[in-house]
C-alpha cells in the first residue's frame, strides 16, 4: 500500500481483512512517520517503508494499492507497473485525460492491469437497485436524480483536499458519474453544468449543477451542494423506471414517521432503521425495502470490488473497473467543468482519444489542483 492515511486506515485495510482468505497484506510506506508508526502499531501492517520503490522492491507485492492524494497516482501507478505489478488505484486515477491515456497504454504494454477504486458500483443498494433495472416490476430505467448535501468543515477541507480549485466533481462528482454510466449501461451524447458560487469563503467549486442526456432521450440529472444548512445527505439517487421507482440513500438513521397520504386521504406510520445504506422500490404509495449496506459501505464494497479484481487476476480475465473504462467516467468530469466554462453542452463524442494520439477535445487547463 502507497499511502497510510485516512483512505487507507478507513477503507482500504478494513476491505481487505475481510479478504484474509485470498489476500496478504505485506507492507505500506508513507512519508510521514507518524502514519507509518500507526500503520505498524494500531492496524499490524507487518513492514513499513519511507520509499515507494524501496518498498516494492524489498517485498516483491503481486499487487500495488495507490492511496495517496490524486498528484501522486500517474507516477505511482507507474512505479508499481515498472516492477510488474498489478494496481488498485484510488480515484481520480488522473488530474488529465493525457495521464489517464498514458496509464492505459502503459498497463496495456506491461500486461498488467490497473483498476480504479470506484467503489460505489458495489455497494449493496446500487447493485439491489441496478438488479431491478429490466424486469416487470421496474421496467427500463428512463430517468436519474442525484443529490448531495454536504458540510465542508476543518476537517474535510484538510490537507490536498482544501487545495482543490476543481472539488466537486473530481472528489465526489466522479463517482455519481460512475453509478450514471452502470445504471443506464450506456453513454451519454451530452452534458450540461453550471457551477455558481455566490460565497467568496470557498476557493474550489461549491455548487455542481448537471445533466446528462442520452441518445433515446433518457436523462441524468446531479445536484453536489456544499452551500446548503440543510441536514446533510451524502447521497441520495431515484430511479424512475417505466413501472416504479427505486430510491437510493448513503447514510444511517433511526426515523419514525407518520402522516396522511393527501391524495388518498389515507393515514401512514413508518419505523427505518439503518446503518450505512438503503435501497427502497415504490409505487405511489406502496414501497419496500430491497436491500441495506452495513455500517461502513465504503469498505464493503471496496472489499467486492478488489475480490472481483483478485478472482480477475486467477482467472486471466478483465477486471471490472479498468482504468481504461474509468476514462470514461474522468472524461464525463472534464466535460461538466468546460460546459460550466463555455456555457454550452459538451457532446461526449468530441472526448474520445483519436488514434495514435492524447490531445484533447476538452479544455487542457483541467488539472484538478492549483
Amino acid at each position: 500500500m502507497i499511502g497510510l492515511g485516512a483512505v487507507t486506515r478507513n477503507i482500504h485495510l478494513p476491505a481487505y481483512r475481510t479478504l484474509s482468505d485470498k489476500l496478504e497484506i505485506v507492507a505500506g510506506c508513507d512519508t510521514d512517520p507518524a502514519a507509518r508508526l500507526t500503520a505498524k502499531d494500531k492496524f499490524g501492517v507487518p513492514a513499513v517503508f519511507e520509499d515507494a520503490r524501496k518498498m516494492i522492491m524489498e517485498t516483491a507485492p503481486d499487487i500495488v494499492s495507490v492511496c495517496t492524494p490524486p498528484a501522486f497516482h500517474v507516477e505511482q501507478s507507474l512505479l508499481a507497473l515498472e516492477y510488474g505489478c498489478h494496481v488498485f488505484c484510488e480515484k481520480p486515477v488522473a488530474e488529465t485525460l493525457a495521464d489517464a491515456d498514458k496509464l492505459v497504454r502503459s498497463a496495456a504494454e506491461a500486461e498488467r492491469h490497473i483498476v480504479v477504486n470506484n467503489q460505489f458500483p458495489y455497494m449493496n443498494i446500487h447493485r439491489a437497485a441496478k438488479e431491478r433495472i429490466g424486469t416487470p416490476e421496474f421496467g427500463k430505467l428512463l430517468f436519474l436524480q442525484a443529490s448531495q448535501i454536504f458540510h465542508p468543515d476543518e476537517v474535510t477541507e484538510a490537507d490536498w483536499r482544501g487545495l482543490l480549485r476543481r472539488r466537486l466533481c473530481f472528489e465526489f462528482g466522479v463517482h455519481v458519474f460512475s453509478l450514471v454510466r452502470y445504471f443506464f449501461d450506456d453513454e451519454p451524447i451530452a452534458i450540461s453544468a453550471q457551477m455558481p458560487n455566490p460565497l467568496s469563503k470557498f476557493r474550489s467549486d461549491a455548487l455542481n449543477l448537471i445533466t446528462l442526456e442520452f441518445a433515446d432521450g433518457r436523462a441524468a440529472s446531479i445536484v453536489l451542494n456544499r452551500l446548503s444548512n440543510a441536514r446533510e445527505r451524502y447521497l441520495d439517487m431515484r430511479l424512475d423506471g417505466e413501472y416504479a421507482s427505486v430510491h437510493t440513500s448513503i447514510g444511517g438513521e433511526i426515523r419514525f414517521e407518520a402522516g396522511l397520504h393527501t391524495r388518498q386521504k389515507r393515514p401512514f406510520v413508518g419505523f427505518s432503521f439503518v446503518k450505512g445504506g438503503k435501497a427502497v422500490i415504490e409505487n405511489g404509495t406502496r414501497s419496500r425495502v430491497i436491500a441495506k449496506d452495513g455500517i461502513n459501505p465504503f469498505a464493503s464494497s471496496t472489499a467486492y470490488h478488489f475480490n472481483n479484481f483478485i478472482d480477475s487476476i486467477r482467472n486471466g480475465n478483465t477486471p471490472q473497473g479498468t482504468v481504461a473504462d474509468n476514462r470514461k467516467t474522468l472524461a464525463l468530469v472534464f466535460a461538466a467543468y468546460d460546459s460550466a466554462e463555455t456555457r454550452n453542452p459538451v457532446y461526449l463524442k468530441d472526448l474520445e482519444p483519436a488514434e495514435g494520439r492524447t490531445e484533447l477535445s476538452v479544455s487542457e487547463g483541467a488539472a484538478i489542483a492549483s
